[in-house]
């Protein structure tokens, strides 16, 4: 299987990425402490500012990835990373963490083309899933689809002007998707289940259908595009599934504050969640949530009705308390890391090959130069 990857990319390109995919596993676990961070500190705040906070440090986390590649890959010469040794006599739990990172990193480098094309294929499948679920979600905008009739429209119509929506927005009824939801980005297309719209109140419909404008006028598909791109290539990463999740809870969160912002009557949207929960547990369907997450719904009339955004849980701090102690061991003993790189980074990446030249090059003037003081001084 090595001979196979070398025939798609070069020994040291297989071993920079090798080691990129080692490192953003501590450097997730930096992630999961920020991410955490943010949620404690911005408990009472709006979920706009949440939001974007998490954003930010998913394109970090991106950034940093980045540099990281570039700061392992060497283009002469491929390196074994290590972390510092420490003498036998000094073990500790510090030691022995330092030692199975070590194992960890002479693995990764000793067999980098074997775990980089074990990881190329499986993100392969994965793109394959993302092109999939693309053309299914095409496929329901057209399948089994009819218009709801010219007053919805022109409701939808009047909705999109009052939220700044640009866009044309057709509005469908699908016989096939079980939530309302919007596809298409350039022609976005608001698809809601068949008979929601006749088991409501209007107003409930209106509060429903503005939170789906919200998406559009978000602009929520161009972070979007980074979280799936993120989650296909770092899928065996739990941090960035986690972050990845809580953007999109608080995507829903800031889409509920537009439309209570636009309607102004909180306790009437909360009372249309409730409604179109109910309707959803009494079709026929099988049930999902409103998110795609089992508990999304009860999660956003929680936050409704106490006013404040999700916190963490005990298990959720000590989890991270154990995280943040791993990746500080980690920067703190290993011989390169994207920190100390990035702090060298100023210079161009010289390598081994070049510095053994430089060093023999000295050498050689030293020495003739020795030889030719020592004739000056002799008889």
């Amino acid at each position: 299987m090595e001979k196979t990857i070398q025939n798609i990319f070069s020994h040291n390109i297989a071993q920079a990425l090798c080691h990129t995919l080692v490192y953003s596993i501590w450097e997730g676990f930096l992630l999961a402490v920020l991410t955490g961070l943010i949620i404690l500190l911005t408990r009472n705040s709006r979920a706009a500012l949440r939001y974007w906070l998490l954003v930010v440090a998913l394109v970090v986390y991106t950034v940093a990835i980045g540099l990281t590649f570039v700061s392992v890959f060497n283009p002469m010469a491929g390196e074994s990373f290590r972390v510092a040794a420490y003498p036998d006599e000094q073990a500790n739990f510090t030691t022995t963490l330092v030692a199975f990172f070590d194992y960890v990193l002479t693995y990764a480098n000793e067999y980098a083309g074997l775990l980089s094309g074990i990881w190329l294929l499986l993100a392969v499948v994965q793109n394959i899933r993302l092109l999939f679920g693309l053309y299914t979600l095409d496929r329901v905008k057209r399948v089994k689809v009819k218009a709801v009739g010219r007053k919805w429209q022109e409701k939808l119509d009047r909705l999109s002007r009052a939220l700044g929506v640009r866009q044309v927005v057709i509005l469908l009824e699908s016989s096939i998707v079980q939530v309302p939801l919007v596809i298409g980005y350039l022609k976005p297309v608001v698809l809601v289940p068949i008979g929601l719209i006749n088991s409501l109140e209007p107003a409930q419909v209106e509060a429903i259908l503005l939170h789906e404008l919200a998406h559009i006028r978000r602009k929520d598909y161009l972070v979007n595009i980074l979280q799936t791109v993120l989650e296909t290539f770092f899928f065996f990463n739990p941090a960035v599934l986690w972050l990845s999740w809580l953007i999109r809870v608080e995507r829903e969160n800031c889409c509920d504050d537009i439309v209570i912002e636009q309607t102004k009557n909180e306790a009437g949207y909360a009372q249309a969640l409730v409604h179109f929960q109910e309707y959803r547990l009494t079709s026929s369907r099988e049930a999902v949530a409103f998110t795609g997450m089992p508990d999304g719904m009860l999660a956003r009339l929680e936050r409704l009705s106490a006013g404040k955004n999700r916190s963490l849980g005990k298990l959720e701090l000590i989890v991270l308390a154990v995280l943040l102690l791993l990746s500080t061991v980690f920067i703190a003993d290993s011989r390169q890391n994207i920190v100390r790189s990035a702090a060298k980074f100023s210079a161009p990446i010289v390598s081994d090959v070049n510095n053994k030249e430089l060093q023999a090059k000295k050498m050689a003037e030293a020495a003739a130069t020795r030889q030719r003081s020592h004739k000056q001084s002799g008889p």
